[in-house]
């Protein structure tokens, strides 16, 4: 066992608050990761095209981006585990709504549900660590990752499984409750842990008592004039959280398809098997080499590397291609979570700003990246989709290697 993995297994031991998120963690994206490689399949089985289904999941977050213009005010005096058990609650709703979707109408209210639920996970996981110590940040988003990167690693197999035996049944969603029902039990272990431990902490570095707020009107003008200055200050960052979850969620419309296409899961296997690895050494790295350096190198070089599935088709060196992207984009992403955590950390005032403007851009991604595969899918075929995402990647990451805008926030 290396230095690192120990560091981290200690780090459990001794605080079992980020052991018992970390499993509920585990079962959440173990349940969503079914639903997700089996979202666009089962659209496919009703007869839509390539194209329309892009569109639809890329609609998810369409939801999201709404709920996003009013988080910071609906959550202004809520906790992760208020956010958790909100989560929990609607994702439970989803298997429902999705295999029992007939029409295009209800396959929009069903990616609504699904964006609901999937922003809200983003904001509880950030304001989860945002309570820990400064220098613990990129190493818990770390640990989250690897036990996220373990749900999804698991879920394309038992997704491809699931669809082989209960596509078209009627106890498809009940299948999927049970996927969900540890991920509740963990939550409820969280909060009886608390009831015996006390208060959650609160976000200030200066004391360590909870920040009492009082209940304001919500003020729109005001609060556009705070995300005005909260986008400005973190305009790298959050261009970055653009590109890489637009890249991501391309990957996660076509990969299902050209998986199937190849036999099984095991081209998206390969692909959520990184951060398993690449979480526990995430806040090493980072702190070696610096945050946003490290999150814009990581990018570019995933970019590069899912152009290159797209040239290949020797089935070994396409599992290490997908291997090698994700393995580029998980050392990424805990990084730049880890900066959002830190501006919350020094700017407490505007922490449920931040929030929202972070989960804004992540939802702006996961729109732009299903529509854009869908359709080059629907003129190229699945396999050259990889080419032109990787490319427009490329693209976009070099933008963020000439944006030289400095500041605290970034680095």
């Amino acid at each position: 066992m290396s230095r690192a993995i120990k560091h981290v297994y200690r780090l459990n031991m001794e605080d079992r608050k980020v052991g018992l998120a970390s499993l509920m963690i585990f079962f959440f994206v173990l349940f969503d990761g079914v639903l997700m490689y089996a979202a666009p399949l089962v659209m496919q089985h009703q007869g839509l095209t390539a194209g329309t289904i892009g569109l639809i999941l890329g609609l998810s977050s369409v939801a999201g981006m709404g709920f996003d213009l009013i988080m910071s005010s609906l959550i202004r005096d809520m906790t992760y585990r208020s956010i958790f058990f909100f989560m929990l609650s609607v994702a439970a709703l989803y298997p429902f709504v999705l295999f029992g979707a007939t029409t295009v109408t209800i396959y929009l209210i069903a990616m609504a549900v699904w964006g609901l639920y999937y922003n809200l996970y983003n904001v509880g996981t950030l304001d989860f660590v945002s309570r820990a110590g400064h220098n613990a940040h990129a190493r818990e988003f770390g640990v989250f990752k690897v036990f996220d990167g373990l749900g999804y690693m698991i879920a394309p197999l038992l997704g491809s499984f699931l669809l082989i035996s209960i596509l078209n049944k009627d106890y498809s969603k009940y299948v999927m409750l049970f996927l969900i029902a540890p991920a509740f039990l963990f939550f409820f272990l969280l909060i009886n842990y608390h009831k015996h431990k006390g208060k959650v902490a609160q976000f200030s570095r200066h004391s360590q008592k909870l920040i009492i707020r009082k209940r304001v009107a919500f003020n729109f003008v005001k609060e556009m004039g705070i995300w005005k200055k909260v986008i400005s200050n973190l305009m790298p960052v959050l261009l970055l959280t653009l590109v890489i979850n637009m890249v991501d969620s391309a990957m996660w419309t076509v990969g299902p398809l050209y998986s199937e296409s190849l036999g099984g899961g095991y081209f998206m296997l390969a692909y959520t098997i990184p951060p398993l690895l690449v979480g526990w050494v995430t806040g090493r790295v980072a702190n070696r080499f610096g945050k946003r350096h490290t999150s814009t190198i990581a990018l570019f070089v995933g970019c590069i590397l899912m152009l290159g599935i797209g040239l290949i088709s020797f089935l070994p060196l396409l599992y290490a291609a997908s291997f090698a992207v994700s393995f580029c984009f998980s050392l990424a992403w805990p990084i730049i979570s880890s900066i959002y955590a830190d501006n919350i950390n020094r700017e407490e005032d505007t922490h449920e700003q931040i929030e929202s403007v972070e989960d804004l851009f992540t939802n702006m991604g996961d729109v732009l990246g299903p529509i854009m595969a869908g359709y080059i899918v629907q003129y190229t075929g699945s396999h050259k989709t990889f080419l032109y995402v990787g490319a427009i990647g490329v693209l976009f990451s070099i933008t963020l290697f000439l944006f030289k805008k400095e500041n605290r926030s970034t680095i």
